[in-house]
């Protein structure tokens, strides 16, 4: 990790961390549902404000994220007020681009409806339970991801709207076959290469470092060896295996569940249709009669329907069953034979041409088919009554004796675990959940003495947690940290000394100097062995810059100083360079990478483009505060 922080603020890091910033806001889409009055903006985008209340949002949100996926280096880095500064500015910046896209979308005409929004969520496999869809593992989502239903309806919407514009506006970039073939040729390009190690433990080995240079680093270095907040924990969960194993489900309860809900298992009629949406009854009336007199439905919806989701699939709807559609929508649908087109329907302001392209009639199944899913269905009951009564009296439990969790244990029926000391950063796996980690270090359970609530963390499944021992973050003292600093510093000598020898040894080469009189260091020998390196193939990100950064000299040898991942030395000798060829499915997946970038070039363009037009009035007073 030390050898990371060398880079500094400065470094590949930080450039790393705010393009992730800004590409994870145009892709993942930050609301701003929420619109204050009087001086509450953080910015104003052509006259649409940005809340100060989404900026903090999307403040946290981020700082979440790269806290997840960077651990304590993202912690080392937010140190660094410089650091904060520019880290709070591109998250405005984000939010600036995600207001500036959503604009142009409604300029195109590519609002997202509610209707569609709806649809979505209703219609998403993760939110259904037997087939329809289910409101409480809608809610768990939710809960378990910390957001409300406004956020997420309004990210679907920005994730169905990009959609679109991919379709429309992205979509028409293309590779033909030439620019791919050359394309294959460079990034495929194979190096025939010598590499002779410059064996770096060795070196390592022979360096001394003084006390003075150890404490002089860890002086200039103080937060690189900072020691996070740490706890250690007791915890209790209760899930559904402690209910459902004690629930048994006998043949006279299925069979008068079956009896009771026979409709239940009368498969549902499903429907392939397909449908023109546009906003003008005479539009709509007009083709209508187009299609009466023969035209092709396919190619009206591509020219004419606002649904551009499904008008570039010729209006395909795909299969759906009942409740998928408004009613009004669904009972045309059903009113029409397979292969006609209806006429023209008023559904949520606008008008549609609904063609049925198949139907399936569901049919009843015999007892004998839906006993086992009927057991299913009658143990979830069971189970889920069971666990919210079994929760309920665990928390009682948990609130009324605070000085331990003994109580929670005799009801659950086992023994409450104990941690060892974690961070924010290395949260146990049992507990990484969002609202599990804010209880414990951004509430009161933090200062000890207290058990939580039950905290709900996914369907049928929540824990109960008390705080054993906290530790506040702290630095490490230079004792404690002079055995890391030697070894860093040791390190560091032994590189910039072979890294030195061995560009001695490639100048000499190059100018003419004979393999057999180069003054290598002791031990050390020209290797002999060939290696090929093909530029797409090779994980190694140090020592491919190296080899493909050289320059091939027909009919000789070049030399190079080069540096692995791993910090190793090497004197490269490249010997001949080919061009590359690559197999079917790499020229594939080449082409979808090319176009991908070719798209967010394009997406960028626009973006600037966008910006270069907008009246965008930053509130620097409320940046500053923040600062």
């Amino acid at each position: 990790m030390l050898e990371k922080l060398n880079s500094g603020v400065g470094g590949v890091m930080w450039k790393v961390v705010f393009v992730l910033i800004s590409i994870s806001f145009v892709l993942g889409g930050v609301g701003t549902y929420l619109v204050g009055s009087h001086d509450t903006s953080a910015a104003k985008v052509n006259g649409e404000e940005i809340s100060q209340h989404t900026f903090q949002s999307a403040l946290q949100q981020q700082t979440r994220t790269f806290s997840d996926e960077m651990g304590s280096e993202f912690s080392l880095l937010m140190d660094s007020p410089e650091f904060q500064t520019r880290f709070r500015q591109d998250v405005l910046n984000g939010l600036v681009d995600e207001s500036l896209i959503g604009q142009y979308l409604q300029s195109l005409g590519l609002a997202v409806s509610d209707e569609q929004i709806k649809r979505a969520i209703v219609s998403n496999p993760n939110f259904q339970k037997d087939g329809k869809f289910d409101n409480e593992q809608y809610q768990s989502f939710l809960r378990l991801n910390g957001i409300s239903s406004d956020y997420y309806a309004q990210t679907l919407r920005a994730s169905v709207a990009m959609q679109q514009m991919q379709y429309g506006l992205l979509g028409t970039e293309a590779l033909s076959e030439p620019q791919l073939q050359q394309l294959i040729k460079q990034i495929f390009q194979t190096r025939e290469v010598r590499l002779t190690a410059f064996p770096l433990a060795d070196q390592v080995a022979k360096q001394v470092i003084s006390d003075q240079e150890a404490e002089q680093y860890y002086n200039e270095h103080k937060s690189a060896f900072m020691v996070p907040e740490l706890v250690k924990v007791e915890y209790i969960d209760i899930a559904k295996p402690d209910v459902e194993k004690n629930i048994k489900v006998g043949d006279v309860e299925i069979a008068q569940y079956y009896q009771d809900n026979k409709a239940q298992f009368s498969g549902k009629t499903s429907q392939h249709l397909a449908h023109i949406q546009v906003a003008d009854q005479a539009l709509a009336q007009d083709l209508y009669q187009q299609l009466q007199n023969g035209a092709d439905f396919a190619a009206l919806a591509q020219a004419h329907s606002q649904d551009k989701l499904s008008a570039v699939n010729g209006g395909d709807l795909s299969w759906s069953t009942d409740g998928a559609f408004p009613a009004a929508f669904e009972q045309t649908a059903y009113a029409t034979d397979v292969g006609a087109v209806s006429q023209p329907v008023k559904v949520d302001g606008a008008y549609h041409l609904i063609k049925v392209l198949e139907r399936r009639q569901g049919e009843v199944q015999p007892l004998d088919q839906v006993k086992s899913r009927i057991a299913d269905i009658i143990r979830n009951e069971q189970t889920s009554s069971g666990f919210f009564r079994l929760e309920k009296e665990a928390a009682e439990k948990a609130f009324e004796n605070q000085a331990s969790l003994a109580d929670v244990e005799q009801v659950i029926g086992k023994k409450a675990v104990q941690t060892d000391y974690f961070s924010r950063q290395d949260v146990p796996t049992a507990l990484n959940f969002s609202n599990v980690v804010y209880n414990i270090f951004d509430t009161d359970l933090l200062q000890g003495g207290m058990n939580s609530e039950a905290i709900n963390v996914g369907e049928q499944h929540s824990l109960i947690v008390r705080v054993l021992d906290h530790k506040a973050a702290g630095n490490k003292t230079f004792e404690e940290a002079k055995a890391d600093i030697v070894a860093l510093l040791k390190r560091q000598k032994a590189e910039a000394l072979l890294l030195s020898e061995a560009k001695k040894a490639a100048d000499s080469l190059n100018q003419g100097g004979s393999p057999q009189t180069v003054a290598l260091p002791q031990g050390i020998s020209l290797a002999e062995n060939t290696q090929q390196f093909v530029y797409a193939r090779m994980q190694d990100s140090g020592l491919r810059e190296g080899v493909f950064s050289m320059t091939a000299t027909e009919g000789k040898s070049v030399y190079k100083a080069v540096q692995d991942d791993n910090g190793e030395i090497y004197l490269a000798e490249l010997i001949k360079v080919s061009d590359g060829v690559a197999d079917s499915q790499e020229q594939q997946a080449l082409a979808a990478s090319y176009l991908q970038a070719k798209q967010l070039q394009t997406y960028n363009n626009l973006l600037q483009s966008l910006r270069n037009q907008a009246k965008i009035e930053i509130n620097q007073d409320f940046l500053q505060q923040q600062n």
